[in-house]
Order: C-alpha cells, then sequence, then structure tokens
C-alpha cells in the first residue's frame, strides 16, 4: 500500500534520513520506533508531503535548501513531488505531533475542517463515526478547542484526521505528554480504528505500547532503520530490550 525506497532528506549541509526503505501493507498497523532526533517525524512530514510543501514555500529564501531524493509510492502512485492537500486526496492522511488544534474554533469546527475533502453527502455520517470512538468529543462539540485538556486534544487531533476518511492514518506521537489512563485509550482506540478497516503507520516514543499494538516495526536510530521485523519478535529480543525498553 504504502512504499518508501531510498529515501533521503538534507536541509542544507544537515542530513536528517538517510536512504530509509520501508512498506506498509493494506490493513496492518506498523509502527516506527526510535529515540528523539531519530528522524521519525520527519519521515512522516516526507511521506505526506509536508516536507514537498517546506520546500516550496522557502523557494528563493535564505533557509537551506531543502533536498528530498528517493521515493514514496501510494497504492503504485508516485507522490513525493505532490503537496498534502494533493496526497489527502488519495487517502493518506497525517495526523501531527502536538495536536495543533485550531484553537480559536469549536471542537466540531475542527472536525468539519477535517472533512473539508469529502463529498457533503459524507460529512455527517463521519462526524457522527468520530463522535462514536470518542464520546467526550460529543460532549464538548460546542467548546473552543483551547479549552481542551491534552489527552481532549488528541482525541480531537485523531479525529479530524479521521474526517479524511483515511485509508492510510499516519499518526505522529499520539501519547506525548498524556496520562497513563488517557494514553491508553487514545492507543485503543487506534487498535479499533485498525480493525475497522484502517492501515495505520504510527509513530510512538512509548516503544513497548506501540510492539504490542503492532504487526510490524521498523527501528530508526540518527535518520537510518537499523532494525526491523515482527512486532512480537522486536519485543522479545534482549538487545532490543536493553536498547530501546531500558529493561
Amino acid at each position: 500500500m504504502l512504499e518508501v525506497r531510498g529515501l533521503s532528506l538534507l536541509y542544507g549541509k544537515a542530513q536528517i534520513l538517510f536512504g530509509v526503505d520501508l512498506e506498509v501493507r493494506q490493513g496492518e498497523l506498523v509502527c516506527l520506533v526510535g529515540p528523539n532526533g531519530a528522524g521519525k517525524t520527519s519521515l512522516l512530514r516526507a511521506i505526506s508531503g509536508l516536507t514537498r510543501l517546506e520546500a516550496w514555500l522557502h523557494r528563493g529564501t535564505r533557509a537551506g535548501e531543502i533536498k528530498l531524493q528517493g521515493k514514496v509510492l501510494f497504492q503504485g502512485r508516485r507522490i513525493d513531488g505532490l503537496f498534502p492537500h494533493e496526497i489527502a486526496r488519495f487517502g493518506l492522511v497525517l495526523c501531527p505531533e502536538r495536536r495543533r488544534p485550531f484553537r480559536e474554533l469549536s471542537v466540531e469546527e475542527n472536525l468539519l475542517a477535517g472533512g473539508l475533502l469529502l463529498p457533503k453527502a459524507e460529512v455527517r455520517p463521519c462526524l457522527e463515526y468520530v463522535y462514536s470512538l470518542f464520546p467526550r468529543l460529543a460532549e464538548r462539540r460546542r467548546q473552543r478547542a483551547g479549552d481542551l485538556s491534552g489527552g481532549e486534544q488528541q482525541m480531537l487531533a485523531l479525529g479530524r484526521a479521521l474526517m479524511g476518511k483515511p485509508r492510510l492514518l499516519a499518526i505522529d506521537e499520539p501519547s506525548t505528554g498524556l496520562a497513563p489512563k488517557v494514553r491508553a485509550l487514545v492507543l485503543e482506540q487506534v487498535a479499533r480504528v485498525r480493525k475497522e478497516g484502517v492501515t495505520v503507520l504510527l509513530v510512538e516514543q512509548e516503544a513497548a505500547q506501540a510492539l504490542a499494538l503492532a504487526d510490524r516495526a521498523y527501528v530508526l536510530s540518527n535518520g537510518r532503520l537499523v532494525r526491523q521485523g515482527e512486532a512480537k519478535a522486536l519485543l522479545e529480543d534482549p538487545s532490543f530490550q536493553r536498547t530501546y525498553l531500558g529493561l
């Protein structure tokens, strides 16, 4: 479904990604783990078109030149030269890190913004689906998004991404800064979305929890893929436990 081939990313003279190869098959939940600064967010931004947009916005400025090399294919179509809204139309949607709600808008207005690319007839059913996943959002649908708690804002970020009816949902660090109970709820709903037919690529700092949900996993370190395999096998591997789980 998603194929990343030899992806390298440079910001001026600084290289962030080095020839990354990654695959996500339809129906899978694949997680990408690694230490802070490994390049996980940069990889998701490249896949979803945000790096392409950033390069376009900075053209002709003094900002360091942004170069993206390699190929990204989604359902057999090359997408690494497209902008985010074009990629989203094909069904690859990013739920970014740090939530990023439209703070002055209501919860429901934020969700409707996520559904702008949908045909009108599909907006209301999709909205009700999101409310079924996160009843808290339904309770607060008229509330200003900037007044939500961190956990509620993460639910809103996931809901807004789901309003795009993704075929593949890329999720960046959904549990960051959340209390354990809220983190468990959010990851539980990620697993539910996958069971209901959405393919998921999950970047998560809490490696043990992510691997417990995933079919397969990739480990990124200093911009390079250093491990990959079945999630269960990685969880049981002593060297992986020592290096990435602190066991």
